[in-house]
């Protein structure tokens, strides 16, 4: 239900929010990850609001993937803070709802990236990076082109050592063949928003900033020694200004000192 709230949150947004976004129509986009029967699942979100006459924007379109199943925001209604570093939500979607709140995590010029956690009527329990930013009226067409993100991590992590991830990217249509290391199309300049979660969907940590030269961005992270074991997520968006904004999930695996997963 992870996709459920950030979804909400979006179509919620209409009714208060202030200076920054008072001229503008909308896009709330995230990701995470939510508990469902006791599973993991990721989920991803995208919202749209329309502004008003008066300045007040209005839910206008949603879709939220959660696992394998799709669902659409029925009624959402969104409060954030006086100084934008709060947020929360109250949505309906079929016959289930859904209460949650979160706290801005990253402020950027155009917006922010908010955490937001909470739970579902049938129990469930999420929690998503969700990004909300203004955009023109002429964003609501998607006709921008499609990014290409490779991921090149560390896919086996013992105890106190570094987990590393390197992102890389590239305008679709230039590199066919996804070569990681190719020498034309890459795209410097991308908003990179990460999450790193443990197995039982804990965020271990955050990474957010934008890709350099070449279209590189990297990160790391030392396991602890008393981390939980077995499958950990990379969750990452990448968007930019002339390009649709792309989610991919990643894992690897974490295991103790001096022992070699089979």
């Amino acid at each position: 239900m992870w996709s459920l709230l950030l979804i909400v949150i979006l179509g919620m947004l209409a009714i208060t929010i202030q200076e920054l976004y008072a001229d503008s129509d909308f896009v709330l986009v995230g990701n995470g990850l939510g508990k469902i029967n006791g599973k993991i699942e990721p989920t991803f979100l995208q919202i749209s609001l329309q502004s008003q006459d008066s300045g007040k924007p209005v839910f206008k379109d949603g879709q939220f993937l959660l696992g394998e199943d799709s669902y659409s925001i029925d009624e959402a209604s969104f409060f954030l803070s006086e100084h934008k570093k709060l947020v929360r939500l109250d949505a309906k979607t079929g016959t289930r709802s859904l209460s949650a709140s979160g706290k801005l995590v990253v402020s950027v010029t155009d917006g922010g990236i908010y955490q937001i956690s909470g739970k579902t009527s049938n129990g469930n329990a999420f929690s998503i990076f969700a990004r909300l930013q203004p955009v023109t009226q002429s964003e609501f067409v998607d006709t921008k082109n499609e990014i290409l993100l490779l991921v090149k991590q560390t896919e086996r992590v013992e105890w106190k050592s570094p987990y590393k991830f390197t992102i890389r990217t590239f305008d679709l249509k230039a590199n066919p063949l996804s070569d990681f290391y190719g020498n034309s199309g890459y795209l410097e300049g991308m908003k990179i928003s990460a999450a790193i979660t443990n197995p039982v969907g804990d965020v271990i940590k955050t990474s957010n900033g934008m890709t350099q030269k070449f279209g590189y961005y990297e990160d790391s992270v030392i396991i602890p020694d008393n981390a939980r074991t077995g499958i950990y997520k990379l969750v990452v968006t990448v968007s930019g200004e002339k390009h649709q904004s792309i989610t991919k999930e990643f894992t690897f695996v974490v295991f103790p000192l001096n022992t070699r997963p089979s």
